[in-house]
C-alpha cells in the first residue's frame, strides 16, 4: 500500500485523535492554581482559555473538512462539532469546571472560521488551472 493510498486513513486518524484529545482536555478538571501561576491574572486565564476554544474548534473543522474520505459530505461535520461543543460544555459541570453557553458560542465561532477556510481552499482548488504534465526530454 503506497503512501498516497493510505493518506486519507492517516488524515482521518489524525482528526479522530485530535477530537479525542480535545474531548479529554475539556472533560478534565481545570488546574486553576497552575494556570494562575503561569498566566498571572484572571483576565490572562480567561483570554487564553477562550482563544483556545476558538482555535481548537477551528483546527478540528479544518482537519475534518480537509479529510479526503469525507469528500463532498464534509459539511455534516460542522453541526456535529457544534453538538460536540455543547455536549462537552454540559458535562464539564460534573468534573469541577464551569459550564457556559458563551463557550459554546466561541466553539461555534471557531467551527465557522475553520469551515470558511476549508470552503475557501476547496473553491480555490477548483478554480486553479490543472497542471499539465510535461514530457521528459
Amino acid at each position: 500500500m503506497s503512501f498516497s493510498r493510505s493518506w486519507p486513513t492517516i488524515h482521518l486518524t489524525v482528526f479522530v485523535a485530535a477530537l479525542v484529545g480535545w474531548t479529554i482536555a475539556l472533560l478534565s478538571p481545570a488546574p486553576q492554581d497552575s494556570a494562575q501561576k503561569v498566566l498571572g491574572s484572571q483576565f490572562g486565564i480567561f483570554l487564553f482559555a477562550k482563544t483556545v476554544h476558538v482555535g481548537a474548534y477551528a483546527v478540528l473543522a479544518m482537519l475534518g473538512g480537509s479529510a479526503v474520505v469525507f469528500g463532498r459530505k464534509w459539511v455534516w461535520l460542522l453541526p456535529a462539532l457544534v453538538v460536540h461543543g455543547g455536549v462537552t460544555e454540559y458535562f464539564q459541570q460534573f468534573v469541577g469546571r464551569g459550564s457556559r453557553v458563551e463557550d459554546v458560542a466561541l466553539d461555534t465561532l471557531g467551527i465557522a472560521l475553520g469551515g470558511l477556510v476549508v470552503w475557501a481552499g476547496r473553491r480555490f482548488n477548483r478554480s486553479a488551472p490543472a497542471a499539465t504534465p510535461t514530457s521528459p526530454e
